[in-house]
């Protein structure tokens, strides 16, 4: 819709004679008496709704890109001035259904000014509308005794609008004022009293056309000026009949010294006449006005009792109705009385009846309450026995446990070798002080130094001292850490409880964080390396949680994923969360919600573990799906879901692959895909389980997507992984078995060792504390599984 500032637009307009224009504004209900006072008044004539729509200047705030503001605030007022225009309209649409409901035809003129009565006093102008309608105060303002325009709107076009167009004013459906036009005003006849004189002609004619016009006059606003130029007219054309009749006998006798004195006579009649004229003029036009004025308020009281009457019939109808609905409420309220008293009588006969039958129940009462007391003589025997059960079966548990514990420590102390124990002055020596040049990484549960301890290459965790816990606690927690041994997880070589440290041995090909993003220069990984990678940190996940209690890594990302010299995956830092107080969880957890705002490595965590601070298994999941995404795309961890959410939405997923690990297989990577963002469910219980929906696809993905067959027909090299080789015999094991040094040899070939006089680990060449041998089933059934596919 263009500007309307020049055009008006209009929508069933009728001929202006036979139409009766209504101004209305915006509210409806405020402009609602004003069109139904039309509708009653003017029943046969066609109505047109006029409307002055005065638009919204919108001031666009953009003050840093001047090129960019014409263009924004163009856009910005289109935008405003689109929707304005479209309110309107469906206002006008219920005006027009107001109308219709009425039976009454009826048309729109809308128009755009910044002043509203500027457009309605303009529109008047153009369309030259004769008959408006239009409200003249608020209905605040509104009272019986209202007889004035109290809107400044209202004032502006009674006095500004056009003298041809006849404007009726209303409030609250009462005509309030009426402002006629010329051709409506009647002209008033004035007799002439200077046609008994014999005077010139033509000045008698201009004198009575004069008189005439201001006659017509006396119907206006300003009667009382035009009075006063009805005098000054009449004495005008009677001096200039004196002033012809003397000059024209200026030669006569001295007889016409009587005709001056009988003409000034006739003068002076004159003027008393043309006063008492224009006295009755004016009184008879006031006198008209009063009676245009009865008339119309008379209809208009006529027709408010008519529908006074009408709602006083519907009324009366109603009434009826509803003292038809109470008689028939009496009827049925009297039926229910006498259907309550047949009761009440039956219910009388039946008292007689129940007063027997409670003699007899209190015979029966007498009788329970001896059983009764019996009954509880025997329950407190019985409760006696019960307690003493109680506690005799308590004893037996706590025996139970202390034995459960005895049989443990002895099964531990003869199964499993004892961790190493360092003091700080190693591990300071070891680390070259703590040179800051050593530390391979930090983190949130303390900082990690490689170093050289015992001519054996470790990595050197000093996780944090908060205090609360005690040594005993901490050596507890280390020792069960110590047990858990997985080929991909990183082995726990010793601890210096002097300064809460952990030893880990030393992987040299650093964490998968740095292969992905290639640090130091190192080679991109091919994506059948990122799949093998996948399904052995889901291995180890697995096994973390298969343990009772499970073992939750809490803390899972590519930087805690280390690549030994095989480029064989090991995950590191599982358990930390068993090493920090009890009390330091929850704690913490307030600190870690605050800290993830502005951290990436947030992302790997558990959107409900941020919020609630629960640590569930399904909390690693979430992360081994993050580790996911970042192997098949390579990209940052921020927006990466919804990066991969978009891309497989679109059907353009293989453009998101990293396209340095080689050529993805698209079905595969799209699965994984697929199955990487349900690991990242927000909520954990939808999210998949790690044995049968992520261990069984992934080692699918790796059987098919390896090469069988070669070139020349045989089956292709294998690599085999290095945690499968004996360290001794350089060979697959078929018994393995770990020793006091925490690793992992053929059982033939350890106990031929310590058979042969060697009492140092063959690895570190440390001295071994007792030949303790423990079967390792984890490592000999994965070796298994390889054997069977390779």
């Amino acid at each position: 819709m263009e500007n309307f500032e020049e055009n008006e637009q209009e929508r069933g307009l009728c001929d202006v004679e036979e139409t009766i224009f209504v101004a209305v504004g915006r509210n409806i209900e405020k402009s609602k008496t004003t069109l139904f006072w039309a509708v009653q008044n003017f029943a046969e004539k066609k109505i047109c709704l006029l409307h002055v729509h005065k638009p919204i200047q919108v001031v666009a705030a953009f003050k840093e890109r001047k090129y960019a503001v014409n263009r924004l605030k163009q856009h910005a007022d289109k935008g405003f001035r689109e929707l304005e225009r479209e309110r309107v309209s469906e206002v006008l649409d219920q005006y027009l259904l107001i109308l219709g409901q009425a039976g009454v035809q009826g048309g729109t003129i809308l128009i755009e000014k910044d002043n509203v009565e500027n457009g309605i006093v303009d529109i008047i102008a153009r369309q030259k509308i004769r008959w408006l309608v239009m409200g003249a105060a608020e209905d605040k303002y509104y009272s019986k005794k209202l007889v004035e325009l109290k809107s400044k709107k209202a004032i502006f076009v009674c006095q500004q609008a056009p003298i041809s167009c006849h404007i009726w004013f209303c409030c609250k459906g009462r005509l309030i004022y009426t402002r006629n036009s010329i051709e409506d005003r009647s002209e008033v006849e004035i007799a002439d009293p200077f046609l008994m004189l014999n005077s010139d002609v033509g000045t008698m004619q201009s004198g009575h056309v004069k008189l005439e016009s201001l006659t017509h006059r006396l119907g206006s606003p300003d009667a009382e000026e035009d009075a006063d130029e009805l005098e000054t007219s009449c004495c005008s054309v009677q001096s200039s009949w004196s002033s012809n009749s003397l000059f024209g006998t200026s030669k006569s006798t001295p007889l016409l010294t009587d005709e001056e004195e009988k003409s000034q006579s006739r003068i002076e009649q004159a003027k008393v006449e043309a006063k008492n004229s224009k006295r009755i003029v004016y009184e008879e036009v006031v006198k008209r006005w009063k009676q245009e004025d009865n008339a119309v308020e008379a209809k208009c009281k006529v027709k408010a009792m008519q529908s006074l009457c009408v709602k006083e019939m519907s009324q009366r109808k109603e009434l009826e109705e509803l003292l038809a609905k109470e008689k028939k409420e009496l009827e049925r309220i009297k039926n229910q009385n006498d259907e309550t008293v047949k009761e009440l009588h039956m219910v009388h006969n039946q008292n007689s009846i129940m007063k027997g039958q409670i003699t007899e129940s209190h015979c029966v009462v007498k009788e329970l309450e001896e059983k009764i007391i019996s009954a509880v003589e025997l329950l407190i025997s019985f409760k006696q026995k019960r307690d003493e059960l109680r506690i005799e079966c308590g004893n037996a548990k706590r025996r139970v446990k202390e034995l459960k514990r005895l049989g443990k420590r002895e099964a531990a102390s003869f199964s499993w070798p004892e961790l190493l124990e360092f003091s700080f002055i190693e591990l300071n020596q070891a680390t070259n002080n703590l040179d800051p040049s050593w530390k391979i990484g930090e983190g949130r549960y303390g900082n990690v130094y490689r170093g050289l301890l015992r001519h054996l290459h470790v990595a050197i965790k000093m996780l944090p001292s908060y205090g609360s816990q005690s040594l005993l606690e901490f050596k507890h927690e280390v020792e069960v850490l110590s047990r858990v041994r997985h080929p991909n997880l990183v082995i726990l070589i010793g601890t210096c409880p002097e300064s809460r440290s952990l030893v880990y041995e030393y992987l040299r090909n650093g964490s998968l964080e740095d292969c992905l993003a290639c640090k130091d220069k190192k080679t991109p990984l091919l994506w059948q390396k990122r799949l093998q990678i996948a399904s052995e940190v889901c291995s180890a996940l697995i096994y973390l949680h298969s343990n009772e209690p499970p073992i939750i890594h809490g803390n899972l990302k590519p930087s805690k994923v280390l690549l030994d010299a095989n480029l064989v995956s090991k995950l590191g830092d599982f358990g930390i969360f068993h090493l920090i107080p009890q009390g330091e969880t929850t704690s913490n957890s307030t600190a870690l919600c605050n800290e993830s705002k502005n951290n990436s490595s947030s992302v790997y965590m558990d959107p409900e573990y941020l919020e609630t601070g629960k640590l569930t298994p399904e909390a690693d999941v979430y992360s081994f799906g993050i580790i996911l995404l970042r192997l098949l795309t390579g990209r940052p961890v921020l927006g990466i879901m919804k990066d991969v959410q978009c891309a497989l939405q679109k059907g353009n997923f293989n453009a998101l692959l990293d396209c340095s690990a080689g050529d993805w297989p698209r079905a595969e990577a799209e699965q994984l895909a697929h199955l990487a963002l349900r690991c990242c469910e927000k909520n954990r219980l939808n999210r998949p389980d790690l044995v049968s929906d992520l261990w069984s696809v992934l080692e699918a993905m790796k059987a098919s997507c390896e090469s069988p067959v070669s070139q020349s027909g045989s089956k292709e090299h294998r690599r085999i992984p290095s945690h499968f080789v004996c360290p001794i015999l350089q060979e697959v094991m078929k018994d393995p078995h770990i020793a006091a040094d925490g690793f992992t040899y053929e059982g033939e070939a350890i106990r031929g060792w310590l058979k042969s006089g060697h009492n140092t680990s063959p690895m570190t060449n440390l001295k071994l504390e007792h030949c303790d041998l423990l079967p390792n089933y984890a490592l000999h059934q994965a070796i298994l599984e390889w054997q069977q596919q390779w």
